[in-house]
């Protein structure tokens, strides 16, 4: 339970809290200031007229009991024992408020959240009956003011008051109660009402009568747990007022005007509820704007080249001559003289084995002659020549001719292989859908109540009588 819950539903109800004018959330008093009032040298423990009520600075509630001669020691009665638990036990002590001639008793609207700690027994939770008698003409009148609310022993509502054919009291007996109740009373233009609200099952138990509200008072206080008088009677407490035992409080609301039930079971929901406020997120929605379209083409063999897969050794049927050459000597010969060079006959062949050579006869010429024609008309055949008397070492080289006794040819032998890849031709299209996000709604606020509390206090399992299950 919240102040914000109250005010909540106030505002959804009337659209203002102005006719919330008495409002005492006891789950959170503790926490708040309490303040001291002194009466004939004695100090009390007063607790505030809570938000949001119209005016918090009236209607503060005086606790009855906890008159201590310091003011430390009332608040500290106060706080832990009256309203220990974030409860206020009726059974230690009872609330008065004073000062409340202008709130209007004839048309009016009273809700309690509260819970039996103990057996059921009389429980005055809303007093403010007080008769009064004058002498007129010698006549005795009786008048009164204001009148009384609460449970009897056998757990149903009542409501006592005084009108021109005297005291009377309705009792609610169709109207069962849990553990823990939020129950109430709506009063005015001539009707009375008595509900208990059932969170549970979503229902209002509520009985009616007719009351003559022309004949109901203003008084110029109230109790939360007694009266001044009361039809049971009863032994007298420390300041004279009736005492109500074995109740919790856990709020308590006084309203201006006749509230119907149907808006009370909703305003009873704000005290045991807490407001929430959220924000929904928006909703967004994707919707295909069109296609992004993707062409297939097939695979398969696009071409073919070789690779060496080995070698092999062909036998030829017959033996083959072969060749080599290799220089064992150098020998000089003079410019002019005549000599044999060798070359190889194929470089390629010889990884096959087959080697030859070829043989050329050459004149030697010495690189320092200077190839010049030198005549001098005294030396002969060289002079003729233009030779120079000279000579160079030269490579003589050793030939080996030979038969092949292998017979055989080494093949390198390869095989083709294929490539893959994409074809030219088109095997089909894919489709991909473009997608845009849209809004369908903005981000709304959210709030209301949210009830908690144990269900099992608010169920009606069971209702105790005198003590005694019924």
């Amino acid at each position: 339970m919240s102040q914000k819950a109250i005010d909540y539903v106030l505002c959804s109800s009337f659209g203002n809290s102005e006719r919330l004018l008495v409002f005492y959330d006891f789950s959170g008093m503790s926490g708040r200031h309490i303040g001291n009032e002194l009466d004939n040298s004695l100090n009390y423990g007063v607790i505030e007229n809570c938000d949001p009520a119209t005016n918090t600075g009236l209607y503060s509630g005086v606790i009855t009991e906890s008159g201590c001669s310091l003011s430390a020691e009332a608040k500290l009665f106060t706080t832990g024992t009256f309203l220990a638990g974030d409860q206020a036990h009726l059974n230690k002590s009872n609330i008065k408020v004073t000062g409340t001639n202008s709130l209007p008793y004839s048309s009016a609207s009273v809700l309690f959240d509260v819970e039996f700690n103990g057996g059921v027994s009389d429980c005055v939770l809303f007093g403010s009956l007080e008769k009064t008698s004058s002498i007129i003409n010698k006549e005795v009148v009786t008048g009164a003011r204001g009148y009384n609310f609460g449970i009897n022993s056998r757990g149903h509502l009542f409501y006592q008051g005084f009108d021109k054919g005297g005291d009377f009291i309705y009792c609610a007996k169709s109207i069962d109660l849990a553990p823990r109740n939020i129950i109430g009373f709506s009063l005015g233009a001539g009707a009375l009402s008595l509900s208990r609200f059932d969170y549970l099952n979503n229902q209002i138990q509520k009985e009616e009568f007719l009351v003559d509200t022309s004949f109901i008072a203003n008084n110029s206080g109230f109790f939360l747990g007694g009266s001044d008088q009361y039809f049971r009677g009863g032994p007298a407490g420390v300041s004279g007022e009736f005492k109500t035992s074995n109740v919790n409080l856990n709020s308590f609301c006084f309203l201006s005007g006749a509230i119907p039930p149907s808006t009370m079971f909703s305003l009873g929901s704000g005290l045991i509820g807490d407001y929430f406020t959220s924000t929904q997120s928006p909703i967004s929605q994707r919707r295909i704007t069109g296609y992004d379209q993707t062409t297939v083409y097939k695979t398969g063999i696009t071409g073919y080249d070789y690779e060496d897969t080995g070698s092999i050794n062909i036998s030829t049927g017959r033996y083959m001559m072969t060749g080599n050459f290799f220089g064992s000597s150098s020998a000089n010969v003079k410019e002019g003289d005549r000599y044999f060079v060798y070359r190889s006959f194929d470089n390629a062949l010889s990884d096959s084995g087959v080697k030859t050579f070829v043989k050329e006869e050459v004149g030697y010429l010495h690189p320092n002659s200077g190839y010049q024609y030198l005549p001098t008309g005294d030396r002969s055949a060289f002079d003729t020549l233009g030779l120079q008397n000279v000579e160079g070492a030269v490579t003589e080289y050793v030939e080996q001719r030979g038969i092949s006794g292998a017979a055989t040819v080494a093949v390198q032998l390869f095989g083709s292989r294929f490539h893959t890849g994409i074809l030219s031709e088109v095997s089909g299209v894919i489709q991909t859908p473009l997608f845009e996000s849209i809004t369908k709604s903005s981000p709304v606020a959210v709030s209301g109540l949210r009830l908690g509390g144990a269900s099992e206090k608010i169920k009606k399992n069971y209702v105790y009588y005198l003590g005694d299950r019924p």
